[in-house]
């Protein structure tokens, strides 16, 4: 499955409150979501699927097309015992793992964490970092089983996308703001580019 990298859509819209909320945490059915807006026309439509082998994701879930369409294509999984866990937080791991199965390309592992040898996502991390998709912290840990933030998430998601703004003249003029994404916060450039549409002509 493929990700459309050329239609800038906004793929956050945010609370009801006006507010992003970038330092919560971001539950698996909202990242189902996520990835699902973002894939090709011809991608959605070849995995299509409104049925999953999960007990506790049901046909009128609101997220049930997302996460039955991503997991027949192969790119989300669920528990040994038969859930999926959506409401459930995701984990720097689970997200990491769900972005490094939209390249399967040969790549150079060369990123190595302390506290990832022998994790069960241990190799779609490394993928995932060599990719340039992902970072660890200062201390050279990634941090695997932490809940990964909002911000976080927003920010890795950006960078499989190659949307990647370095300063504010490279977004839009006028551009929706959010009372909680202040431009002295690490991920001001991020967030504001994921609320932003620029649709290639």
């Amino acid at each position: 499955p493929e990700l459309n990298t050329e239609d800038h859509y906004a793929y956050i819209v945010g609370y009801p409150d006006g507010n992003v909320k970038p330092e919560g945490n971001i539950t698996r059915a909202e990242v189902a979501t996520i990835f699902f807006r973002l894939l090709t026309d011809e991608s959605r439509d070849e995995f299509w699927s409104q049925t999953n082998p999960y007990s506790d994701v049901s046909e009128d879930d609101w997220y049930n097309n997302a996460v039955s369409t991503l997991t027949n294509a192969g790119i989300i999984d669920g528990y040994e015992d038969g859930t999926f866990k959506p409401n459930g937080n995701i984990t720097r791991a689970e997200f990491a793992t769900v972005c490094a199965q939209f390249d399967r390309s040969e790549i150079d592992k060369t990123f190595h964490f302390s506290d990832t040898h022998g994790h069960w996502a241990e190799s779609f991390i490394e993928r995932a970092a060599s990719l340039g998709w992902i970072s660890g912290y200062e201390d050279g840990a990634f941090r695997p089983e932490n809940y990964i933030t909002r911000a976080e998430a927003m920010t890795m998601i950006n960078r499989v996308l190659k949307r990647l703004p370095e300063t504010e003249d490279d977004l839009i003029p006028g551009m929706k703001r959010w009372p909680d994404n202040q431009p002295d916060a690490w991920y001001y450039l991020a967030v504001q580019e994921l609320s932003l549409i620029h649709i290639s002509e």
